[in-house]
């Protein structure tokens, strides 16, 4: 979801300020710039290089690419202790707008004692993005029509046919970058940037993906590797070795913090509007299994499908606006139109093609898929058995990767060890109730790193910091003094899920 809201705001913020280029292996240049984010920066808070990597780390010499960076300087110079390299997830998410607006992740005091640096991954945004269309028009012509729940055969035979196409078009469009967009590609570039910075060692704070790139940049350069804090994690070991099984649990994962949702409104009661009707549980399923006959036209005219059903479903979990996914999903099962929120948006051709392709490359280099187009359907109603929510969806969402142009085997990604010794230890933090990186899959990541030690949070969404008073004390106390809670922490929520409206009684 952080992905999707940044890579937006990068859309219309083409680099406005040259900026001067970092020659491999020396300094960076910083200077100042001033719409890199698509607003106006202060030349005394932040400034940007472009630090030249290899594109291909085992032939330096057959070309680079320009990684555009930004750092956030630290507010007390006079204590300054270093840099805190930082990546929002995604993959195929701009890091640059997310260091610039450190403070809504990391405490005052982080700030005041490190620079804080963001970059564009290679193949993302401002950093050579990778694209496989010439223009907008091209993309919608070969994407537009395609849904991300595809139910019945027409649907299926559309999603797949589209997949076939958008991978033709990156085989002759994407260039000489598809075969180098795995992690281990970008964690090497982390640690060009590393050394551009001036850092003798890395601090890496990491969100989501972005805890995949900080554990394999700590195993490919674990004595340089100084503090890792990594929050809403993905499994490394699963991910590097069935891209299909990885998928298959996550939709497990988003079925599990539905159905805690779910209970959570029933508990509630009065407080969640979706209990009003009887239970939620037997509401939410009546109003999903409606969207797969068909969408569903609203007063105002307009539709709602499944497929933006359960993204925004996906989008409420994450963000932890449970109230307020209750209220929409109510609305919805009584026709109100209030539920046109959950419509499906009007895509407009605009030339030309501003977005990457980056997510898809990284994930196919990354996780493996059989060659097999024809799994994806045959998954589909196996998954949904388990997760009728959002089997079908994840079923389909690696789907493109069966033709892709390169395999992941063919890339120089990195599948392990993930235990190598590091010369810090890692903070792992993961929510009870994340739906997007499940709970169980931070504690399959602090057992896989060394000595890495689990902070367990007390809450719905996906990640923690800047949204839980605990984690962030125990983060800052982390990075600043190198304090790691002890083994078996856990931060308590908040705030209840459900608070009670204004001047309700209590339930007895």
């Amino acid at each position: 979801m952080r992905r999707t809201v940044l890579a937006v705001m990068m859309i219309a913020a083409p680099l406005a300020v040259a900026v001067p280029a970092h020659a491999a292996g020396e300094p960076a240049a910083w200077a100042a710039c001033q719409q890199v984010i698509g607003i106006p920066l202060d030349p005394a808070v932040a400034d940007c290089a472009v630090i030249a990597v290899p594109v291909d780390h085992r032939r330096p010499a057959d070309g680079t690419v320009g990684v555009v960076t930004l750092r956030r300087k630290a507010t007390d110079p006079s204590r300054r202790i270093g840099a805190v390299f930082v990546n929002p997830g995604g993959p195929g998410t701009s890091g640059l707008h997310f260091a610039y607006r450190a403070e809504r992740f990391l405490s005052a005091e982080v700030l005041a004692r490190f620079d804080i640096i963001g970059f564009d991954p290679r193949g993302v945004g401002q950093s050579t993005a990778l694209r496989c269309f010439a223009s907008q028009e091209e993309h919608d012509e070969v994407l537009g029509g395609r849904v991300s729940v595809p139910v019945g055969a027409e649907q299926v035979d559309a999603a797949l046919r589209a997949d076939r196409s958008y991978t033709r078009r990156c085989a002759e469009r994407a260039g000489p970058l598809l075969a180098h967009m795995s992690t281990a590609d970008v964690a090497r570039d982390l640690d060009v940037l590393r050394a551009a910075a001036g850092e003798p060692v890395m601090r890496f704070v990491g969100l989501s993906y972005g805890t995949f790139l900080g554990a394999t940049y700590a195993n490919l350069f674990p004595d340089r590797t100084a503090a890792l804090v990594l929050d809403g994690n993905v499994d490394p070991r699963l991910r590097t070795a069935d891209g299909l099984e990885y998928d298959r649990q996550r939709a497990d994962g988003y079925e599990e913090v539905l159905a805690a949702f779910l209970n959570a409104c029933a508990a509630a009661g009065p407080a969640c509007a979706l209990a009003a009707g009887g239970d939620p549980a037997a509401n939410f399923a009546a109003v999903r299994e409606r969207l797969r006959g068909g969408p569903v036209t609203l007063p105002d005219g307009r539709q709602v499908t499944l497929s933006t059903f359960v993204a925004q479903v996906i989008d409420a979990l994450s963000a932890g606006r449970l109230p307020e996914l209750a209220q929409t999903v109510a609305d919805l099962a009584a026709g109100d139109p209030a539920a046109a929120i959950l419509a499906d948006a009007v895509v407009l051709g605009e030339s030309p093609y501003r977005s990457d392709d980056s997510a898809d490359a990284v994930n196919c280099l990354d996780k493996p898929y059989p060659p097999v187009p024809s799994l994806a359907p045959l998954l589909a109603p196996v998954w949904e058995g388990r997760a009728p929510t959002f089997g079908r969806l994840q079923a389909f969402d690696g789907a493109a990767c069966a033709t892709w142009p390169v395999r992941s085997w063919e890339s120089q990604r990195y599948s392990g060890p993930w235990n190598r010794p590091t010369a810090g230890r890692a903070l792992v933090v993961g929510n009870r109730h994340d739906p997007v990186t499940q709970l169980a899959f931070a504690r399959r990541m602090a057992a896989a790193l060394d000595r890495a030690v689990l902070l367990e949070v007390d809450r719905f969404g996906h990640t923690a910091l800047g949204l839980n008073r605990c984690a962030d004390v125990l983060a800052s106390a982390y990075l600043i003094e190198g304090t790691l809670p002890a083994a078996g922490s856990a931060c308590p929520a908040d705030a209840p899920p459900f608070p009670r409206r204004l001047g309700e009684r209590p339930v007895t």
